[in-house]
Parts: structure tokens; C-alpha cells; sequence
């Protein structure tokens, strides 16, 4: 199925595409062509760090209910896209994409994890859940 869109012939993968990459800009991401995946010549609508955090983000939410994790070892997950985002700042060394993917994808567990946590305590004082 053809479709036209502002004087140019789309197909709906390109029309689905321009909606993703729209919704990738929406939640912060930069969206850098060099930084981010592609699959043929449709580049992710967020970048390698940003595919990882929402990866594991997900999972996360799956792996809570399972398992419990202390919260020093999610603070140490941060960590290193701390490490890897100050080292590339300051312009001491390049990262790459997978790099970035596996610091997201550890910042996205720990961080996640620990957002969690956080809300059952918040919620279980006020006796809104009960573990």
C-alpha cells in the first residue's frame, strides 16, 4: 500500500517509522544517526543507550516480582554509563554502540529497579499494598 505524504510516495513502514522516530525525539532522546541501530535502512527511533534503558526497563518490570536485588548493587549498575557518558563528554575516549547499549541496559535495570522499590515503600507505609 502506497501512500502520499507531503508531496513524497511512503510506504506504511515509513509512515510507521516517521511516527516512531517522532515518538523517540518526544521522550529525550537525541536520536543520532551514528549512536543509533539500524535494521535495512530504518535507523531506531532512539539511540543504542536509549534502546537498552527501555529494553531492560521492561524486563525489569517482569524480573521485580521474581527476585530481590539489594539497591547497592543497582547503584552499582548505574555506574558505568555514568563512567562511559562523563568519559565521552569530557572527550577522553569514544564510546561505541555496544558500549552504549550495555551501559543502558545495566542503568535501566539498576535505576528502574531501584524506582520500584521506592514506590512499594511509598505505597506500603500508606497500606496501599501489603508484601
Amino acid at each position: 500500500m502506497w501512500l502520499s505524504v507531503q508531496g513524497m510516495i511512503k510506504t506504511w513502514a515509513d509512515l510507521i517509522w516517521m511516527n516512531s522516530m517522532e515518538l523517540g525525539a518526544r521522550f529525550g532522546c537525541h536520536q543520532r544517526a551514528d549512536r543509533s541501530f539500524t535494521i535495512g535502512h530504518y535507523q531506531f527511533p532512539v539511540c543504542a543507550r536509549c534502546t537498552g534503558i527501555l529494553i531492560s526497563t521492561i524486563f525489569t518490570y517482569i524480573f521485580y516480582f521474581k527476585r530481590r536485588v539489594k539497591i547497592e548493587k543497582c547503584i552499582w549498575m548505574m555506574i558505568p554509563l555514568v563512567v562511559d557518558g562523563t568519559l565521552q563528554y569530557l572527550e577522553i575516549c569514544e564510546s561505541n554502540n555496544r558500549r552504549r547499549f550495555t551501559t543502558g541496559l545495566l542503568w535501566g535495570f539498576g535505576s528502574t529497579y531501584i524506582r520500584l522499590r521506592l514506590f512499594e515503600n511509598i505505597f506500603s507505609k500508606t497500606k496501599v499494598i501489603k508484601r
